[in-house]
């Protein structure tokens, strides 16, 4: 019997079922950080689940995403690109939300980028939507929604999605410097911000590198105005004091485009002419520079 006694003493103790389901490590969610958590949920959207791990784009890295087309976001302030991508079936989309350094910044892409705005009334954050993008910006943000697939009747969605990702946004903030150009004959739509050579060109070119003298932190405001002369475009910026816009100024005098001719120059003004025989004046007055541009006639 002894011998027995001792043999069961032995045996190893085997758990039963309840101990061992106790053991299991528990599952905890892991919830997004960052503008990550600014990506909606898996089927919050009905039937649209993540497709990919979430992707984030610093400064350094974004000429990795965006070909041919970095310059003009760095230019005018970017901080930050998160990108999440979600399928239904063969449906896709693409989330990207770009967090740029301001407001000012953010405004700038998106009239840069929008075109002529096609606006559904039940989304409040200035938009624009068609059938493969819906695009927005609000306070330092610059959001895309965009149709991979291409396919119709996706608007709806694109809507919802645009409607999750503004919901977790700080309230809107409008640049102060858009308040620079006069109401009176702006044509709608025609607003642009600049901070530099890139968003400049793209309006007019006065000259080569940074001819106004921006430097990425100066932002200017321009816009077309409607008369009974046609068409004429205007840039008002506000230099930081007298000084750096009296060095703009005279940067712009000794380096005027070839293409542009100078007709009378004088301490704070100066008027040219340009290829299509049309005038402009680039004037200054205390600290800031008036750059008015497509003038019919030789301003007096």
């Amino acid at each position: 019997m002894r011998w027995c006694l001792a043999l069961l003493l032995a045996l190893p103790v085997i758990a039963g079922p309840r101990s061992a389901v106790s053991a299991a490590p528990k599952q905890v969610a892991v919830r997004p950080v960052g503008d990550a958590a600014l990506t909606p949920a898996d089927a919050s959207v009905s039937g649209w689940r993540k497709a990919e791990n979430v992707r984030v784009f610093t400064r350094a890295d974004l000429y990795g995403y965006i070909d041919g087309g970095a310059e003009l976001f760095l230019e005018l302030g970017f901080d930050q690109l998160t990108l999440q991508k979600y399928r239904n079936g063969s449906s896709e989309f693409a989330v990207e939300i770009y967090r740029m350094t301001d407001p000012a910044a953010a405004t700038g892409i998106y009239l840069m980028k929008c075109g002529k705005e096609t606006r559904d009334p039940v989304f409040k954050a200035r938009h624009t939507i068609n059938r493969h993008q819906l695009m927005f910006v609000r306070e330092r943000y610059y959001v895309t929604v965009n149709n991979l697939s291409g396919k119709d009747g996706m608007g709806p969605d694109l809507l919802r999605f645009g409607g999750l990702v503004a919901a977790g946004l700080p309230a809107d903030r409008l640049p102060g410097e858009l308040k620079l150009l006069p109401a009176a004959g702006l044509v709608a739509g025609s607003e642009r911000l600049i901070r530099g050579p890139y968003s400049l060109q793209s309006l007019y070119t006065l000259g080569d590198g940074d001819i106004l003298q921006l430097g990425g932190k100066v932002v200017g405001a321009a816009g077309n105005y409607a008369d009974a002369g046609g068409n004429t475009g205007l840039i008002l910026i506000d230099y930081p004091d007298a000084s750096a816009a009296k060095l703009a100024f005279a940067n712009v005098r000794q380096n005027l485009d070839k293409y542009l001719k100078p007709m009378t120059t004088t301490a704070t003004r100066l008027v040219f002419k340009d290829y299509e025989n049309r005038f402009g004046v680039v004037a200054l007055t205390a600290r800031q520079i008036e750059v008015r541009l497509h003038l019919l006639k030789a301003p007096q």
